[in-house]
């Protein structure tokens, strides 16, 4: 089955199991109409029954099943996806012609001096380039994917191996 990336999970929320998440404009309502969407966990895509989706702005989702923080804390940081068959051929299209690099929420970021980043959270178009956004040390820090800093990209193991200026990640 292949599947369609519509977002991410976020930190926990409270001590009920929630996750706050974030979902691509394009695709909400879908997610809002879902009645469960596929979490990748160890490069496996595991289903998870909505529970309750609350907030304005930015979503706090409970899953059936998942009752406590501790529960949640496996849940962040994840990839949030629907079965490619569920998503109707206009919102694929449309994906396809925006972001030339969107497709790297989700994955990990690598510097080859610092190691491990983190998780991009966010890819943001901005004038000049795109600019990932990556939780690091508990702050986010945004992160430009120009091609000169970009050393490599393995889908299969979803990681971005950079070549970052010395001080960016202390900005």
């Amino acid at each position: 089955m292949n599947y369609i990336q519509i977002g991410f999970t976020r930190k926990t929320h409270g001590i009920h199991g929630e996750v706050k998440a974030y979902i691509e404009e394009s695709f909400e309502d879908l997610f809002l109409e879902s009645e469960r969407i596929f979490l990748e966990i160890r490069g496996i895509k595991h289903p998870f029954f909505i529970k309750s989706i609350r907030g304005g702005g930015e979503l706090i989702v409970g899953f059936e099943d998942i009752n406590t923080r501790e529960d949640a804390l496996r849940l962040q940081s994840r990839p949030i996806f629907l079965p490619e068959n569920e998503v109707p051929v206009a919102l694929l299209e449309a994906q396809q012609t925006t972001s030339p690099r969107g497709h790297l929420v989700g994955y990990l970021l690598v510097d080859q001096q610092a190691g491990t980043v983190g998780v991009i959270q966010e890819v943001l178009e901005m004038p000049q380039q795109e600019m990932a956004v990556v939780l690091y040390q508990g702050r986010e820090v945004l992160i430009p994917l120009a091609e000169a800093l970009i050393v490599a990209t393995d889908d299969a193991q979803k990681q971005l191996l950079m070549n970052l200026p010395e001080g960016l990640l202390t900005l």
